[in-house]
C-alpha cells in the first residue's frame, strides 16, 4: 500500500506534535525538522506508510542520539493500562457476550498512538466502541474461525494497547497463540520488552517481525515471521500500520482497528473514526472466487 501526497503534511504535522511534547530541547528542534524535511524530499513514495515511517524514525533517533526516545512514555501507558486491567476484565466477565466486549476493548485500545495526526481519546473511545455499530463487522466469521483454528498469530501494535490485546487473547483462550511485536523500538510500538512487562508471555508465544517499521512490512520482515503468518489458520492484525504493511498479502488476516486517516478509510470504504473488524479483502476474493 503506497503513500499518497496527502500523507506528507500528516507526517510533518505528526513530527511537530512529537517534538512539541518535549522529546527535543529547543535548540535541536529546527535541525531535527530540517533532517526530516530533507529525508522526505528524497524518499521513495512508492513505499508503504510504515516502510517510510521506519526510515523517518531512524532519522529522528539519529538526530536525538537516542535509540528509544519514547521509552518513558511507553512505560507510562503500559502501567496506566495495567492499573485499569481489573476494571477492563470485570467489564468482560460481566458482559453478556465476553468475546464481543473483549474484542471491542482491544479495538478501542488502538487509539493509543503517537503517530497519526488526528488523536483520539482512549476513555471516550472505549465508551463509544462498547455500544457502537462497526463500519465493517467480520467478527462473526472471526469468532467461528478462531473456534476451528489449530493455530493463531496476533500481530500487535502499540504500548498500552497491548494490555487490552492481552485481555482479548485471554478471553479467546486459544492453546496455540503467537503474539508478534516489533524487533527494535520505533515510536510507541510494542517490543519484546513491553510484551514481557505486561505479562503477554503467560498467554502467547512471543516473536518479532524482525523489523523496526511502525507496522509489519512484508518485504522487510524476517522470514520466520512470514513463515508463521503463512502457516497459521487465523491472523489478527491490530492497527493501521499492520494493515498498510500486510494488505496485499493473501492470507486469512483479520484487521482490527480504529480508522485514523482518509487514506485507510478510502481503501476500506469507511470514514475516519470508524471501528473496523475486516477480513482481508484479498483473502475474501480468493475464497469466493471473485477476480
Amino acid at each position: 500500500m503506497h503513500i499518497t501526497l496527502d500523507c506528507i503534511p500528516c507526517i510533518v504535522n505528526s513530527f511537530v506534535r512529537l517534538v512539541n511534547n518535549g522529546l527535543l530541547p529547543e535548540e535541536k528542534k529546527e535541525p531535527a525538522m530540517r533532517s526530516v524535511l530533507t529525508f522526505l524530499a528524497q524518499a521513495d513514495y512508492r513505499k508503504s506508510p510504515p516502510a517510510l515511517g521506519r526510515e523517518m524514525h531512524r532519522v529522528i533517533r539519529s538526530a536525538l542520539n537516542d535509540p528509544d526516545p519514547y521509552k518513558d512514555i511507553k512505560e507510562k501507558y503500559n502501567k496506566m493500562m495495567l492499573d485499569r486491567f481489573p476494571e477492563f476484565r470485570d467489564m468482560v466477565n460481566n458482559a453478556e457476550d465476553p468475546f464481543d466486549t473483549a474484542l471491542r476493548l482491544a479495538m478501542a485500545g488502538n487509539v493509543i498512538d503517537f503517530g497519526p495526526q488526528n488523536q483520539l481519546n482512549i476513555k471516550d473511545t472505549i465508551d463509544r466502541v462498547v455500544h457502537a455499530d462497526l463500519a465493517i463487522d467480520d467478527s462473526p466469521s472471526l469468532r467461528r474461525d478462531l473456534q476451528r483454528a489449530q493455530s493463531v498469530l496476533y500481530v500487535g501494535d502499540n504500548c498500552g494497547e497491548i494490555v487490552l490485546d492481552k485481555l482479548f487473547i485471554e478471553t479467546i483462550g486459544h492453546p496455540d497463540m503467537t503474539f508478534a511485536v516489533r524487533d527494535t523500538p520505533v515510536l510507541n510500538d510494542a517490543t519484546l520488552e513491553d510484551a514481557y512487562m505486561i505479562g503477554m508471555d503467560k498467554h502467547a508465544l512471543l516473536i518479532t517481525t524482525g523489523d523496526d517499521a511502525p507496522g509489519a512490512v512484508w518485504e522487510t520482515a524476517l522470514q520466520s515471521f512470514k513463515d508463521k503468518l503463512q502457516s497459521v489458520d487465523v491472523v489478527l492484525a491490530k492497527g493501521q500500520g499492520n494493515l498498510e504493511g500486510l494488505i496485499e498479502i493473501e492470507a486469512p488476516i483479520y484487521y482490527i482497528l480504529v480508522v485514523k486517516c482518509p487514506l485507510i478509510g478510502n481503501r476500506l470504504g469507511v470514514e475516519t473514526g470508524d471501528f473496523v473488524v475486516s477480513l482481508s479483502p484479498k483473502w475474501k476474493k480468493t475464497q469466493t472466487g471473485i477476480s
